[in-house]
């Protein structure tokens, strides 16, 4: 076997660092698209042109956004999957979509998630409320499990869908909780909302950005708040965790994705600039504060660890209801 002097293999090294930082320093040469699997108006969709406004005029080249909506997000990340691996196609996703179809769909997945894609950035968090009718007799978690318990099939909770996060997470929550509370999907969060100011449904694990105002108008109560920490909307409101359900969350957030093969300097170039857009005061006041989101902002690594902890999670809670999705 020939073996290569100390020297070459240094130099081989160098060179390819060298390539590395080239490939940094010209990138974008052309413009950039970001593929998102939810219709435009959303809030996902709002947070993604948000920041291709300020990276195009960073980068001096268009950001594009394709919304690609249809089948939970698969055909989004399908494209994304199957582009070339140079940095100019990129999947704006949340964790829920992302890992659930694989447990959810009764057909295999037409792309892999290890092996298909580069993890390039965590943008933003956008944790759920746990919230009720204005005339549920329960002001907190502790009531709450103590009426349900004392009249059993008294109360129902609203959903975004049979297999959305608001069904997922809340049989999580009362599974947890030791309590048996009906399930009524809805078709979006407005319906559901709406279905809890009239009473129709007593409980929902819903969006907070869309509740914001209802509680705070009175229309519908918080009863705790699904993140990790509290809110800084309603900072006096403990986490369900806090709340006694010790360890549960009922957290989303968004990130960027590369297809497998991007060159590492090209996906640490994404992250840092992402990075930089998100921190920008004006930003995170317009599109983060304003919206009840969290700024998560982290590299590849980062979110490399978040997806597979959470793909750990959503495993554990699927399993159980043993669903399967078309």
């Amino acid at each position: 076997m020939k073996l290569v002097p100390p020297y070459r293999s240094a130099t081989v090294l160098a060179l390819l660092f060298c390539a590395q930082g080239a490939l940094a320093q010209t990138y974008p040469a052309k413009p950039v698209r970001v593929i998102l699997g939810v219709t435009a108006g959303g809030l996902q969709d709002q947070l993604a042109r948000g920041i291709v406004v300020d990276l195009a005029a960073l980068w001096n080249q268009p950001v594009i956004i394709e919304n690609r909506a249809g089948s939970s997000g698969i055909a989004a990340a399908e494209t994304v999957a199957r582009a070339a691996p140079d940095g100019y196609t990129i999947l704006q996703t949340g964790n829920f979509n992302f890992l659930v179809n694989t447990f959810l769909r009764a057909t295999p997945l037409p792309y892999d998630l290890e092996k298909d894609f580069t993890p390039a950035a965590v943008l933003v968090a956008a944790n759920s409320i746990l919230v009720a009718s204005p005339r549920l007799q329960a002001e907190n978690v502790r009531e709450l499990i103590a009426l349900a318990r004392a009249k059993p099939g008294l109360l129902n909770y609203g959903s975004f869908g049979i297999g959305s996060s608001a069904h997922i997470d809340m049989e999580a929550f009362v599974t947890q909780a030791g309590i048996q509370v009906a399930h009524v999907p809805y078709k979006g969060g407005a319906p559901v909302l709406q279905a809890l100011m009239t009473d129709e449904v007593q409980l929902s694990m819903t969006g907070l950005t869309a509740a914001i105002p209802l509680i705070k108008q009175g229309r519908i109560k918080a009863l705790a708040y699904g993140g990790e920490r509290r809110s800084a909307q309603f900072p006096d409101l403990p986490t369900v965790s806090e709340a006694g359900l010790a360890g549960y969350t009922s957290t989303s957030w968004w990130c960027w994705l590369t297809p497998a093969g991007t060159p590492p300097a090209i996906v640490n170039k994404i992250a840092a600039d992402t990075a930089r857009v998100l921190a920008a005061p004006a930003f995170r006041e317009k599109f983060i504060d304003a919206a009840g989101h969290e700024l998560v902002a982290g590299s590849g690594d980062k979110l490399k660890a978040m997806l597979a902890e959470d793909k750990k999670v959503f495993a554990a809670r699927i399993k159980p209801l043993n669903l399967k999705l078309e």
